[in-house]
């Protein structure tokens, strides 16, 4: 089992898509913790009674929407030191599976230069994300062309046969 979250040797093109969807499984525990984080804040902050049956989903949403400044910042001040770690340590496995898993492709691709791609490849993937999630908003003018140049990375990925047999990848 440990040999999957290592960063040696090389997979193949269907193994890094195998290994795409575990990712997805692996990212579970991450989103019934943050569903769980945002379940209790909107009980504990009286936004939604569990004792009345009958919710009326139009006044939340007027509420929100009359003052959605308010309710993240009520939001963000609720979030604590435990639930901080409870995100991180849950997310930690997927996003390690997830660098290994195209480290090792790279690696069955390009190995002698496998480090540097691999450095530029993650690199990219961060500044693509800062400038989807609108922290670097100087750059949201590339937000669709990073977007289809990370796709185009991915198929290429997957797609590309490596020079190393099927049958004689490890990883």
């Amino acid at each position: 089992m440990l040999k999957f979250f290592q960063f040696s040797e090389t997979i193949s093109g269907t193994t890094l898509f195998l290994r795409f969807l575990f990712t997805i499984l692996l990212s579970i525990p991450f989103m019934i913790i943050f569903f769980s984080f945002v379940a209790d804040y909107l009980t504990s902050s009286g936004l939604i009674d569990m004792s009345n049956p009958n919710f009326d989903q139009s006044a939340f949403q007027e509420s929100i929407e009359e003052n959605p400044e308010e309710f993240m910042d009520t939001m963000l001040s609720s979030i604590t030191s435990n639930w901080i770690i409870a995100l991180t340590l849950s997310y930690i496995p997927a996003i390690w599976f997830s660098l290994a898993s195209y480290y090792k492709r790279i690696s069955a691709l390009f190995y002698e230069n496998r480090n540097n791609i691999f450095a530029i490849y993650v690199g990219f993937g961060l500044i693509s994300n800062a400038t989807a999630f609108g922290i670097l908003p100087i750059l949201s003018f590339l937000k669709t062309p990073f977007s289809l140049i990370s796709f185009a990375i991915v198929l290429f990925l997957i797609f590309k046969n490596s020079e190393i047999d099927k049958d004689d990848h490890e990883g």
